[in-house]
């Protein structure tokens, strides 16, 4: 008898429910739902007519396209030197190095991406990734639809010359180390510290890497600004002669997709990360939690956050921050992770130890054993395992992520 005691109240509260929708229409309903998604038009349409009518600075385009190898797109003084035999020849061996690149690795990582990272990945988030050098290149590739990225590490940020006023020998020169230093980029995939040292003494800092593969990677560059960051994290921008007083040495660029039109948005800082020039530098953390949460990259790190004592706080920042960290060994210890219930993982590739040129004692058993039970494939060579392509990665991530098997 009780069943139906509080079956009728229930059955009666269902029909005024009921009522109700009736009574307000199923075109107040759809109306609205007209309204929202009206709204959404005009906010996709004002957004994509600020994206098309954003200022562009034809100027740095142009130097931009010279140093990266690529034809100009109008008449400017710099149309001239692409008769310099020397940039032909530039221009001819870039060609060359970035079309085997681009079949070897860079579309392997694109159809990757496309099939696997991007469904474990909330690209709507900013991307943060320490010890980047100027490797623009493959963050773009594993985040193409990453509306920000902001990269840290120690090299360094200096204004580029007027190419069109030097000689035409030391426009020869500037290129030709500018060839130099790609040339690990090419082969292996990061940069070598001692191999940067020397090449960027030459080019002038990493901006003109930055260009090279911005453009390559089909954008144009619509704006630069030198900048720093204050005690707050507050960006603060800076006179390029004087970039190089600042502890933290910041570029910002702003680049637009010749295909989608889409604007994407770049930070470079060139500043120390480890502890102590953290303790430096406050602003900077400021400026990263400003924008977490967020997903992190981490490639060729030289292991540096295994070390407890001299990068404990950019390991702290990373892990407090990060909804997603796609890695391989060189970034946070496997230790952090595992049996972590915050943290799922996938595991890519093949784990073997460090190479030669780093202790074996960076060598993670709970890493390999966690290998040993189940990987996925990596179809691509990217880290210290280039001569090998015995590479591997690791995706931690914070949310609920979908398995890719």
């Amino acid at each position: 008898m009780k069943k139906h005691l509080l079956f009728v109240p229930i059955v009666a509260l269902l029909l005024v429910a009921a009522c109700s929708a009736k009574k307000d229409g199923p075109s107040k309903r759809v109306t609205d739902s007209l309204r929202r998604i009206d709204s959404l038009t005009k906010v996709d349409s004002l957004q994509k007519a600020a994206e098309l009518n954003f200022p562009k600075d034809t100027a740095l385009d142009n130097t931009a396209r010279f140093i990266a190898g690529l034809p100009q797109l109008n008449n400017n003084p710099l149309s001239a030197l692409e008769k310099d035999k020397y940039w032909i020849d530039f221009r001819t061996q870039m060609d060359a190095n970035w079309k085997k690149m681009y079949e070897t690795r860079l579309t392997k990582m694109s159809e990757w991406e496309k099939d696997v990272f991007s469904k474990s990945v909330n690209d709507s988030l900013k991307l943060f990734y320490p010890f980047s050098g100027p490797d623009f290149l493959h963050a773009n590739f594993l985040y193409p639809r990453t509306k920000e990225y902001v990269m840290a590490a120690l090299e360094p940020v200096r204004e580029v010359p007027a190419l069109d006023k030097l000689s035409e020998k030391d426009r020869d020169r500037f290129l030709d180390s500018l060839g130099n230093s790609l040339r690990d980029i090419f082969n292996k995939s990061y940069f070598i510290t001692k191999h940067m040292q020397k090449d960027l003494w030459q080019v002038k800092g990493v901006l003109p890497l930055f260009y090279f593969f911005m453009e390559r990677s089909g954008y144009e560059l619509m704006q630069q600004k030198f900048m720093t960051v204050d005690s707050a994290g507050n960006e603060k921008d800076v006179e390029p002669k004087k970039i190089s007083q600042y502890k933290i040495q910041g570029v910002k660029f702003v680049l637009r997709n010749l295909e989608t039109k889409k604007l994407k948005t770049v930070y470079y800082f060139s500043t120390d990360i480890s502890n102590d020039g953290i303790a430096k530098s406050p602003g900077l953390v400021k400026f990263l939690k400003a924008r977490a949460p967020f997903n992190t990259f981490v490639k060729s790190a030289s292991y540096c956050m295994h070390d407890g004592k001299s990068f404990s706080s950019i390991r702290s920042i990373v892990l407090e921050n990060t909804v997603t960290l796609f890695q391989d060994d060189t970034g946070v210890p496997y230790r952090f992770f595992d049996k972590k219930p915050e943290w799922k993982a996938q595991l890519f590739g093949d784990y073997i130890a460090p190479v030669e040129d780093f202790s074996r004692r960076l060598y993670q058993a709970d890493l390999d054993s966690a290998f040993k039970r189940g990987s996925q494939p990596l179809p691509f060579s990217l880290g210290y395992h280039w001569s090998t392509r015995k590479q591997h990665y690791m995706f931690f991530g914070k949310e609920m992520i979908q398995s890719n098997k």
